[in-house]
């Protein structure tokens, strides 16, 4: 599978809760950055995914583009907290691929509104 339809399916897999599959694709040194939170090493990635991330819902992709060894993500999530509160954002999702096909860093920017840089 090439890294484009890697990240693809992602976000099929991660919407319907698939955590063991979207677990795999992390090498063992892998690096997720999440706005503002950093989380090193693919034990606390997995930590990340099973027991703080609370939200349920469907990502929207605009677009998906593959350049060597990275792709980039657009889209929009739509869904729930974990208090039911309803949660929409757009992101932006840049992943770096090792040569043996496991992701080695992800970045993701999310859009938070003109308000948050006002003066």
């Amino acid at each position: 599978m090439t890294p484009g339809a890697i990240v693809e399916e992602y976000y099929r897999r991660i919407d319907s809760n698939d955590l063991d599959w979207v677990v795999s694709l992390f090498s063992e040194d892998a690096t997720y950055v999440r706005a503002d939170s950093r989380l090193q090493g693919k034990a606390e990635i997995d930590r990340f995914f099973r027991t703080q991330r609370r939200i349920r819902g469907k990502h929207v992709i605009d677009s998906i583009v593959a350049v060597r060894d990275q792709v980039f993500c657009k889209g929009e999530f739509i869904g729930r907290g974990e208090t039911g509160d309803r949660r929409q954002v757009r992101f932006f999702d840049v992943w770096h691929f090792h040569s043996s096909g496991k992701v080695r860093l992800r970045e993701t920017y999310l859009a938070l509104g003109h308000e948050y840089v006002k003066s």
